[in-house]
């Protein structure tokens, strides 16, 4: 009688002192977008503790000690942090100026689907950094990856997956003369074999379809979509949904690779609300370089002749998005006027463009990235329980999606990062 007596007198004693003394900080009075559906939660509190989300509530009836730290978030937004899912690494030597910068955009999960140095060392190099945001790293089929059976994929996926790579990108191996079907199937094969993703490109000398069916998790840049006229096109995203295959548009890379905002709309562009002055003041003389070196006929002709291309391409995302597919937002950024991170919100605006609500582009940041990764239990929304990856914005996105550009903190494992402090350092 003692012992149980024991047992809950320190069941009762632990869950007070979770309550009233375990709480690292509390956001309080903020608006949350939870985005478990479309709408604002007002003047609510959020308290955070090693990391976690351990309550919602009004702030009177979070329990707290007179040494608590509390967050003023009056008048601002709260909601999950933002999902990058398709950059490159830059050369290891511009790494710190790379993490501070996504970071600083409100980026707490990123998908990297390139890096040119050989990634393992690159890996330990980040994991030695202070800022950074949660990082998924991809083992690269390239065209000198030369090998072709299913036993040599499967050895070369296992040992893949003991050095936890956390996905396949299927880069420029199809790339090869001798890249078949076949070799596609083994790769697929050998991939579900070892429980491993594998996304990327899409295979050009393999069917669409059987790219659809195989279990080809994302496909990056609408590749294979654009070139189908309209019954093909719907079939494909009959597929596209039945086979639960994740699309990542990346539409902004086109819109500068291509200078669809020439003459006048480089400096409108949304990601200059955030650059530092040096870095757009860059951006203008190489764009002025690049305008004396190409001449304006030869630049407006290239954007003429792409204009219907990008069209397409807006109005397939429309399409993939009404019909329930899932889509997952990128911004990859290798262009003038483009700044990692930042450049998920000039992504935004494409997408406002197609059509996209401001709610299906907040959850294509959020929520569908998650459950990309398997990872809805814990991260994409706003709940109890949830990891604390958040941003906390000045104004509302839901009611703008502009409103995106007025992040001004980042929270990632509960520590919180000012936006103002990491430019700074860039």
């Amino acid at each position: 009688m003692k012992q149980l007596l024991y047992i809950v007198l320190s069941l009762t004693i632990t869950s007070e002192m979770y309550s009233q003394l375990m709480v690292d900080y509390i956001i309080k009075d903020i608006n949350i977008i939870p985005i478990t559906k479309d709408t604002v939660i007002e003047k609510q509190s959020v308290a955070i503790f090693n990391g976690k989300i351990i309550a919602i509530n009004s702030f009177k009836q979070i329990k707290k000690n007179k040494d608590t730290p509390i967050i003023d978030g009056n008048g601002k937004y709260l909601m999950p942090g933002l999902a990058e899912m398709h950059l490159h690494l830059p050369a290891s030597q511009k790494i710190d100026t790379f993490l501070n910068t996504v970071v600083a955009s409100g980026v707490t999960h990123l998908r990297i689907m390139h890096c040119d140095e050989p990634l393992n060392p690159y890996r330990k190099l980040i994991e030695k950094k202070t800022v950074k945001p949660h990082i998924y790293y991809p083992y690269e089929l390239t065209q000198s990856t030369n090998i072709k059976t299913l036993n040599q994929f499967d050895s070369l996926f296992s040992i893949v997956k003991r050095e936890k790579y956390d996905f396949i990108k299927q880069y420029s191996i199809n790339w090869r003369e001798d890249f078949t079907e076949a070799i596609f199937d083994n790769i697929m094969n050998a991939a579900n074999r070892n429980d491993l993703i594998v996304c990327g490109h899409n295979p050009t000398k393999v069917s669409f379809d059987k790219v659809l069916k195989s279990g080809f998790k994302s496909i990056e840049h609408l590749g294979g979509y654009v070139d189908l006229k309209e019954d093909k096109l719907n079939n494909a995203i009959e597929y596209t949904k039945k086979y639960n295959t994740y699309n990542c548009p990346t539409l902004d890379f086109d819109v500068m690779a291509y200078d669809l905002p020439f003459p006048d709309d480089y400096n409108k562009r949304l990601v200059l609300f955030n650059a530092p002055k040096h870095i757009a003041d860059s951006w203008n003389a190489n764009l002025s370089e690049v305008i004396k070196r190409n001449g304006t006929e030869k630049i407006a002709k290239d954007k003429e002749a792409y204009m219907p291309t990008y069209n397409k391409k807006l109005s397939i995302l429309k399409k993939l998005t009404d019909s329930g597919c899932n889509v997952i937002l990128g911004g990859e950024s290798e262009n003038l006027f483009q700044l990692e991170g930042f450049n998920m919100y000039e992504e935004m605006i494409n997408w406002s463009k197609a059509g996209i609500s401001n709610y299906n582009i907040l959850k294509a940041s959020t929520l569908t990235p998650a459950n990309f990764f398997n990872e809805e239990k814990t991260r994409g929304t706003i709940e109890v329980g949830k990891d604390a990856d958040l941003i906390i914005l000045e104004m509302n996105p839901l009611k703008e999606i502009s409103n995106i550009k007025t992040i001004e903190s980042t929270i990632i494992k509960g520590k919180i990062y000012h936006k103002k402090d990491l430019l700074s350092k860039i």
